[in-house]
């Protein structure tokens, strides 16, 4: 969950790269995590295969941009919508 957070803080508050490599190795080490063996992770057939699922899942659930969150079958989508994402947990 750490890198997760640093990943999209790096994307939407400090305007980083994360398409490039050494981008993601850097923000990997940042948070004191080995970014050669993230990397070699990333590329094993477990995580493409897990990949390839999470990405047909989202194209039937019609998912278009992150973050997304469905809860009760009801799409979620933006930070800027997650008032109304809590609204919908305290019903």
């Amino acid at each position: 969950m750490r890198l997760a957070g640093a990943l999209l803080r790096a994307i939407w508050a400090e305007d980083r790269d994360i398409s490039d490599a050494a981008t993601i190795a850097a923000i990997a080490s940042e948070q004191g995590l080995d970014a050669e063996a993230l990397a070699a992770a990333a590329l094993s057939p477990d995580v493409a295969a897990r990949y390839d699922a999470l990405t047909q899942e989202a194209i039937e659930r019609q998912i278009f941009g992150a973050p997304t969150f469905v809860y009760r079958e009801e799409l979620f989508w933006g930070q800027d919508r997650l008032d109304f994402l809590d609204r919908a947990l305290a019903k």
